[in-house]
């Protein structure tokens, strides 16, 4: 049994603590982050596998820390994303566009690995059965495609017949072309700068104005190592504070990397228990279509695979009821309003404990204990990752 130190007087199995999600609460400078890490450490000791997402970067100092910084040392390979994937890039919401991106890009996929040919897959006069033979032919190739041509390839998506049903189309839905031209903006707009384009892996326009390492890794590649090994007392680090100017890629970046974490363990014949925490996860918590985001997928799917996830965040209130629904175990630093406690009922009798809770300490409750208990975290002074108040002179 894996046990873990969480203070001088309680020493908690992991299976208790983590198989029905942890997640952390307390306002800024309680100390939830250190909680997190002492959780993280104990696991660490135990060489069970662990991985942080870290928006900020302030974890790549810890120690036993594999970095994959994404953007300099690591990146995200397009190649490998999937349609879903794709509409979460570029923020598609409209069904029926969602539909057509998802349709170009296996156009092109054909276009490129079955056709051979450049340029964009043509659907005005191509028969639909054509069509379904180069689509069952796909699935035995590779699948790089050319994201460049996506916009013309979304207009060939629009392709209508007119009076021969057997052909995807005749002529092209000029009208409804038009619902795409949002989308196209966003694409070339994105595509076109050097900090996205080094993300996906995708050719540079600019080398020169990006910083850059020599050694690149593909961080799904890291992920599938991670899922399917025992970390030899490594912490799998994912820093994407080079993107925390931007907090709508964030999100989308938090949500690719989970999804894809969550997808790599469901193709797994042979994994190991993983612990993924997101720190200050409401940054990256969205709030539409929250169902189809991965961390609300590891949260409801990840469990029966071995995947346990650990949030922090500065109140309950960060959180949708279904998500907060999904955590079976709290670890509640200091709140400050009624409004936050009263998102908990099971500690409504400890409120006055939470509000006067000092730094450091926090109240555990959960279904596999009997009561909650008030505890002083202990801090384990090698985890050090830097969320110190800066003091004034």
């Amino acid at each position: 049994m894996i046990s873990i130190p969480l203070s001088s007087q309680l020493t908690i199995s992991a299976d208790d603590l983590l198989q029905q999600h942890l997640l952390i609460l307390g306002a800024t400078g309680s100390g939830k982050s250190t909680s997190a890490m002492t959780i993280l450490h104990g696991l660490m000791n135990a060489n069970q596998t662990t991985m942080i997402i870290d928006p900020t970067g302030e974890y790549r100092h810890l120690p036993n820390a594999v970095v994959a910084k994404l953007g300099y040392n690591a990146y995200i390979d397009y190649e490998q994303l999937t349609g879903t994937d794709f509409n979460l890039l570029f923020g598609v919401t409209d069904s029926d566009v969602q539909e057509k991106l998802t349709d170009a890009l296996t156009s092109l996929k054909i276009q490129k690995n079955i056709i051979g040919q450049p340029g964009v897959y043509k659907k005005v006069n191509r028969s639909w059965q054509a069509f379904e033979a180069d689509v069952k032919r796909l699935y035995h190739y590779p699948q790089p495609v050319d994201i460049n041509l996506l916009p013309e390839q979304l207009r060939q998506e629009y392709a209508v017949p007119v009076d021969d049903f057997d052909l995807i189309g005749q002529e092209i839905d000029e009208a409804g072309f038009k619902k795409c031209l949002p989308l196209i903006r966003r694409i070339k707009r994105l595509t076109s700068q050097p900090r996205f384009q080094r993300l996906f892996h995708m050719p540079m326009v600019d080398e020169a104005s990006v910083e850059a390492t020599d050694m690149q890794t593909d961080v799904m590649y890291l992920l599938r190592l991670f899922a399917s090994h025992k970390s030899d007392h490594k912490i799998l680090v994912i820093d994407c504070s080079i993107f925390a100017d931007n907090l709508a890629l964030g999100k989308v970046l938090v949500s690719l990397l989970t999804t894809a974490l969550l997808r790599e363990k469901q193709q797994l014949k042979h994994s190991v228990p993983v612990t993924v925490l997101i720190d200050e996860a409401h940054r990256y918590l969205m709030a539409d279509n929250l169902e189809t985001t991965g961390i609300f997928r590891i949260a409801r799917e990840g469990r029966k695979l071995g995947l346990f996830l650990m949030l922090t965040t500065q109140s309950p209130l960060d959180l949708a009821p279904q998500l907060l629904g999904q955590f079976g175990h709290y670890l509640v630093h200091q709140l400050n309003t009624a409004s936050e406690l009263a998102q908990l009922p099971v500690l409504q009798a400890h409120a006055q404990q939470i509000v006067k809770a000092g730094v450091g300490q926090a109240l555990l409750a959960g279904n596999n204990l009997k009561s909650p208990q008030l505890l002083d975290v202990q801090m384990v002074p090698e985890m050090n990752h830097q969320t110190a108040t800066p003091k004034f002179f």
